[in-house]
C-alpha cells in the first residue's frame, strides 16, 4: 500500500500506519513501536512485544537414543528457540540418558538452564540475548581460548606435564559452547528477529562469512584436543628431536591462527595476504616432517596424525584470512 509522507512542524516527517495492523497488534495512539533503518535503506516497524516474544518448541522423543535427542535439542538451540520442551513420556523403560543430557546442556548450551524436570519431561530455558554478547566479542573470546590451548600444549611439551594436556582437552567444551552461541545469534539474523546492529556486525551479508569463521575456529580447537590426546599417550616415547619439531610447528601455527582472526577484526588485507603466505610455509614444514626420517620409528607413528592436524590448522588460518578479503571488498 502507498502512504503519503506529511511534514509536522519544522523538521518532523510522519507517515500513517494501517488501521488494521494497529488494531490487530493491540496498539493505540500512545503505543510505542520499534523503528529500524535497514541496510537497503528501507524501514522496518515492529511492536515492542514482538521483539520480546519468546519462541517455544516441543521435542517429543520416542526412540530413546540420547545422541539423537541431543542433536535435536542443539538444533533447536541454534535455531533460536528460547524455551525447549522435551517430552519423554513415550520412552519406555525410563530414559537412561538424562545425566548425559544434563551435562551437554551445561557444557555446550550457553544460557541454557533446566527450569523444570520430571520423569516424563524436561523444560530448558535460554536466558541470554544477542545484545549481551555481540558476535565480534564471542569470536575474539573463542580465538583467545584456542590460542591459549596451543600455547599450553607447547608449554606441556617443554616441561613434559600431562596435567596441562588434560586441561587443554577439557577446554574444548568452552570453545564449543561459544561456537553454538555464535551460531544461534547468526541464525537469529537470518530469521530477522534481530538486526545485524544488535549483533555488532556491519552487514547482514556477513552472516555466512561469520558462520564459516566460527566453524574454522571451532575445528582448530578440535585439532588441538586431538593433538593433546596423542601427546598425552606418547610422552614416554618422545625424544628431544620429536618434541622440538612438534613444539616449533605449533608455535608457528599458533601465530598464524591468531593473526588470521585479528584480520577479521582489523580488515587489514595486507596482513591477511601475509598470513596466507606464512601459513603456506608452515604447511610445507609440516609436510617435510611427515616425510622425513624423524617419524620412521614405529613407536611414534601416531605423531603423523598430530602433524596432519598442525597442517590443517594452518589451512584454517588461510581460510580465515581469505574470508577477511570477502568481508572487506
Amino acid at each position: 500500500m502507498i502512504r503519503r509522507i506529511q511534514k509536522v512542524g519544522a523538521s518532523t516527517y510522519t507517515v500513517s500506519l494501517p488501521k488494521e495492523w494497529v488494531k490487530s497488534n493491540g496498539l493505540d495512539a500512545k503505543s510505542e513501536v520499534d523503528v529500524q533503518i535497514m541496510e537497503d535503506g528501507s524501514i522496518r516497524i515492529s511492536t515492542l512485544s514482538s521483539r520480546k516474544k519468546e519462541r517455544e518448541i516441543l521435542i517429543k522423543e520416542k526412540e530413546g537414543d540420547v545422541g539423537f535427542l541431543i542433536r535435536k535439542i542443539m538444533a533447536a538451540y541454534i535455531a533460536g528457540y528460547d524455551i525447549i520442551r522435551v517430552d519423554l513420556s513415550e520412552i519406555l523403560p525410563k530414559f537412561e540418558g538424562r545425566d548425559k543430557l544434563r551435562k551437554i546442556i551445561k557444557s555446550k548450551m550457553a544460557g541454557g538452564e533446566i527450569i523444570e524436570e520430571s520423569i516424563n519431561h524436561i523444560i530448558i530455558q535460554i536466558i541470554f540475548r544477542p545484545y549481551e554478547y555481540p558476535l565480534n566479542k564471542i569470536l575474539m573470546r573463542m580465538a583467545t581460548l584456542v590460542h591459549d590451548m596451543i600455547l599450553d600444549v607447547c608449554r606441556a611439551l617443554s616441561i613434559k606435564n600431562r596435567d596441562i594436556l588434560m586441561d587443554v582437552i577439557e577446554r574444548d567444551d568452552d570453545v564449543d559452547k561459544l561456537y553454538f552461541m555464535g551460531s544461534r545469534w547468526l541464525a537469529s539474523i537470518v530469521e530477522d528477529s534481530y538486526s545485524s546492529i544488535d549483533h555488532d556486525i556491519e552487514s547482514a551479508r556477513e552472516v555466512l562469512e561469520y558462520r564459516i569463521v566460527f566453524r574454522h575456529v571451532e575445528r582448530v580447537a578440535d585439532h588441538m584436543c586431538k593433538i593433546a590426546t596423542i601427546l598425552l599417550n606418547l610422552f614416554d616415547k618422545l625424544d628431544d628431536d620429536h618434541i622440538n619439531v612438534i613444539r616449533e610447528l605449533l608455535e608457528g601455527v599458533g601465530t598464524i591462527f591468531v593473526r588470521s582472526v585479528n584480520c577479521i577484526k582489523t580488515r587489514n588485507l595486507l596482513d591477511a595476504n601475509k598470513v596466507i603466505h606464512d601459513a603456506r610455509v608452515i604447511i610445507k614444514s609440516s609436510e617435510d616432517a611427515l616425510t622425513g626420517n624423524l617419524l620412521l620409528k614405529k613407536e611414534v607413528n601416531k605423531l603423523i596424525i598430530a602433524l596432519d592436524s598442525i597442517r590443517r590448522i594452518a589451512e584454517y588460518g588461510i581460510g580465515i584470512s581469505e574470508i577477511a578479503f570477502n568481508m572487506n571488498i
